[in-house]
């Protein structure tokens, strides 16, 4: 079980700067996971926006940490339809004295991966949305080349800039024959308030 908080700040009609934190609350109690972003605005038409974004994850019962830095490029060519892609560095920690900083890059086994996302707002009404998605790369986590993550998202507007969200996804772990294997499923309940 996680609590997450996410900030999201305009800057300037072009500048926007991301941050959040999440914490473990029985298993790997304690700091899981930090970040912080920009995106710089390109071309405002389709939302041609680049970000740079640096990411830590740790496990404390394994006294394991990754520290990532990711490069995005995204978009929203037609309404209700979101495109990502990018390069993501990765620098795992097995240090048991320096898992937990989000400022140790030295690592033995560095790993480069392809970041892509794609998002399509089936529904949008007046009060409700709702989306799927495909996507390796959030906020907070980048997964493995094997994992083809894929859910839903959904938002429920409570009125006076509240919205309640909603998030399901699983990942598929692998491909056998005509078997798929699926990871675990997350399940994601929050608010959001918009100043």
């Amino acid at each position: 079980m996680l609590a997450t908080a996410e900030a999201d700040i305009v800057a300037s009609q072009f500048l926007k700067v991301e941050a959040g934190i999440s914490f473990n609350l029985f298993q790997h109690n304690g700091l899981g996971a930090a970040a912080l972003g920009v995106g710089a605005v390109a071309y405002d038409p389709v939302g041609l926006t680049l970000r740079l974004a640096a990411q830590h994850q740790q496990w404390n019962d394994w006294q394991a940490g990754e520290n990532r830095l990711l490069a995005t490029l995204t978009a929203e060519p037609a309404a209700g339809l979101r495109l990502a892609t990018g390069l993501a560095w990765r620098a795992p920690v097995f240090d048991a004295e320096r898992y937990g900083s989000p400022f140790y890059w030295c690592t033995e086994v560095p790993e480069r991966n392809l970041l892509y996302r794609v998002e399509w707002g089936f529904v949008r009404r007046e009060q409700w949305q709702a989306s799927g998605w495909l996507a390796n790369f959030d906020r907070f986590t980048v997964h493995n080349p094997q994992q083809i993550p894929f859910g839903l998202r959904g938002a429920y507007n409570l009125g006076r800039e509240w919205n309640l969200l909603g998030r399901c996804g699983t990942a598929i772990n692998g491909l056998s024959g005509l078997i798929l294997s699926l990871g675990e499923v997350a399940v994601e309940m929050g608010v959001q308030r918009e100043f």
